[in-house]
């Protein structure tokens, strides 16, 4: 009886420290969810000021000058080449991405009455058709607009926060990195900084590697789609070019308003048009990415395609779009802390050229 009344307050107290920390998990569990799309859109001004710092800290070493200023620089002049793009191709583009608006319905109406010469294609139209507005029509349209004037303002924000977090960031990355690590144990803090700066390195080389392949894309895109005699090449090729920045499923989207554009002019072209993105995209898939992941990153495509996937389920377009750097950004949390720090093997994490020896 007493050994039991004696080990009581013991159990107690191990029911209420598991209890306090199922509590907090479920706290931390709750605001992590909740933030999640906030979370995101910090890791994207993570992204840029990881481009920006790549550049500034490249333009340092070649140049002498102090880091604040070459960081001031790499961003006038990116600054500047997108004014000088959009003054030069600015008006063509909004004026073929009005058109492209006014060809898609009519692609659309073509694509129906194509579907109602047959038999199969009028039942597929009938089970697909919307059904009629039960909303009235002023109410629809304010809602509309409301809708509209969120999303504007959404993406807006969205836009300053990256803006804002990735400039900060790049102005002074040993600051906040040493902040972040006094968080860790002094006997940690050393591997800490060297998983810090390969996540930055990892994370550098695959944008780099992205932004020459949506390069290389958009102009192939261009030249193709020129040849075959499609319309409005310009802001298709950017399209393919922006869609390119996520892996395999932006080069599949990307096809889909220069299919409809070339369905508008005739079925034949829409052949074309299937020639020239499955040429560009064979070409950019087993020829350019190739190349280019010698140096910069490369990552499994069903381990891409998966993350995608889920990313894209928890927090939709954004989850796609940032959930190729998030896979490299947990690859290479995994190669060093699991396989070299626990395992204690070899291994070449993302965005080195030789295998590091376990810790």
């Amino acid at each position: 009886m007493n050994n039991i009344t004696r080990d009581f307050p013991d159990f107690s107290r191990k029911v209420l420290f598991i209890s306090g920390m199922l509590f907090i998990l479920a706290i931390a569990f709750y605001l992590l969810w909740h933030l999640f799309h906030v979370i995101l859109l910090i890791f994207s001004g993570i992204l840029l000021a990881v481009l920006l710092d790549g550049l500034s800290t490249y333009l340092k070493k070649k140049s002498g000058i102090p880091h604040g200023f070459a960081l001031l620089i790499v961003v006038v002049l990116i600054t500047a080449f997108f004014f000088i793009v959009f003054w030069i191709t600015g008006p063509r583009i909004i004026e073929q991405f009005s058109l492209l608006g006014q060809r898609i319905p009519a692609a659309f109406d073509s694509f129906r009455s194509y579907l109602e010469k047959y038999s199969w294609g009028k039942k597929l139209i009938s089970e697909i058709s919307t059904p009629g507005k039960i909303l009235p029509m002023g109410t629809s349209i304010l809602g509309g607009l409301t809708g509209a004037f969120t999303t504007v303002l959404d993406i807006a924000t969205g836009i300053l926060i990256i803006l804002f977090v990735g400039i900060y960031a790049a102005a002074s990355p040993g600051l906040y990195v040493s902040n972040i690590i006094r968080i860790f144990p002094q006997d940690k803090r050393e591997r800490a900084r060297e998983i810090f700066k390969s996540e930055g390195q990892a994370l550098h080389w695959w944008l780099i590697g992205r932004f020459i392949s949506m390069g290389l894309v958009g102009i192939l895109t261009i030249i193709g789609l020129t040849i075959a005699g499609i319309p409005l090449v310009l802001v298709l090729g950017f399209i393919a070019a922006l869609f390119s920045f996520v892996p395999y499923i932006g080069a599949w989207l990307s096809a889909v308003p220069a299919g409809l554009v070339a369905l508008a002019e005739s079925p034949q072209k829409l052949f074309y048009v299937a020639l020239v993105y499955l040429g560009v995209h064979l070409f950019e898939g087993y020829l350019i990415t190739p190349l280019i992941q010698k140096r910069a990153v490369s990552l499994p495509p069903a381990l891409l395609l998966t993350m995608q996937i889920i990313m894209g389920v928890l927090a939709g377009a954004i989850g796609i779009l940032l959930a190729t750097p998030l896979a490299v950004a947990v690859i290479v949390l995994i190669q060093m802390i699991y396989v070299q720090d626990i395992l204690g093997e070899k291994c070449k994490v993302l965005g080195t050229h030789k295998a590091q020896p376990p810790r």
